[in-house]
């Protein structure tokens, strides 16, 4: 009887780089995200208009994307207002009041005004003059608790079309402005999902800006070796870890990971 003969895998194969496996904290909240009791509606703004909104109730998120035209934004209590042109894109997580208007000196009318004019989901309001587009969204989150955003993101969390805009980012955007301009079969899960894509890809864009922090939680997570010992801390809580065994996981030496931890999130990796 001849012997049996074991196939080989071809040399391409076995000798082919396996692919690490790795996500972090925040990868994992973030792809838990789940978004609910989503609402959008769009105005078309004509010069001169503005109008004042109570806030956020509840926990809820709202953003404000200015498709075209440009506007003014002001929140209750400063004393200057943030300017937005076309492409800028505002997220909110609290209930601080806002106005918005083409112009400081142009007469404020409550939102419920505006709403009122809403047929569609679109609202037409102003004096006739230019024309600012904007769209709104405004939805609950289930990781809304679990997510550290007040700690993690500025309040509002600001990205303006001069920024270092990825082009799956801008897609997102694009698809809601199609999608609300033009709703069809399943409008409001294809929103709802759009939705989540855009939280993310606003972290993603602001965490990798400039204006990030260069200390603190966000910018430990994205750091290629903090966020390794951060992953380790986070699926072994009760392990009984060391500082060399975390530099270990952070595939650094003792001290330089000791000093890197210290340094971006101002306490000690066992504290």
């Amino acid at each position: 009887m001849k012997p049996a003969v074991t196939a080989k895998r071809p040399k391409e194969m076995t000798d082919r780089p396996q692919v690490e496996s790795f996500t972090n904290p925040l990868s994992e909240v973030l792809g838990s995200i789940r978004i609910e009791k989503a609402e959008c509606t769009r105005l078309e703004a004509t010069s001169p208009w503005g109008f004042r909104c109570p806030g956020l109730k509840g926990k809820r998120v709202l953003f404000v994307f200015v498709v075209g035209g440009s506007a003014f934004l002001k929140f209750e209590g400063e004393p200057e207002a943030t300017p937005l042109s076309g492409g800028d894109l505002l997220i909110m997580f609290d209930d601080q009041p806002f106005s918005m208007a083409d112009h400081s000196c142009s007469r404020i009318v409550d939102s419920s005004e505006v709403r009122k004019l809403m047929v569609n989901g679109v609202a037409r309001y102003g004096g006739g003059g230019p024309v600012t587009k904007l769209m709104f969204g405004k939805f609950s989150m289930n990781t809304l608790e679990a997510l550290p955003i007040r700690s993690i993101l500025p309040q509002p969390l600001y990205l303006s079309l001069s920024q270092d805009r990825s082009h799956a980012f801008q897609s997102i955007l694009d698809l809601l402005v199609t999608e609300t301009a033009r709703p069809g079969m399943a409008s409001s899960f294809m929103i709802s999902r759009l939705y989540e894509s855009l939280l993310v890809y606003a972290i993603r864009a602001y965490a990798s800006s400039t204006a990030a922090p260069q200390s603190g939680w966000l910018a430990a997570i994205s750091d290629n070796h903090l966020s390794r010992a951060i992953q380790a801390m986070y699926s072994g809580i009760r392990k009984n870890w060391s500082v060399e065994s975390l530099a270990r996981e952070a595939r650094m030496s003792r001290s330089a990971f000791a000093s890197r931890f210290k340094r971006v999130l101002g306490k000690t990796p066992l504290a």
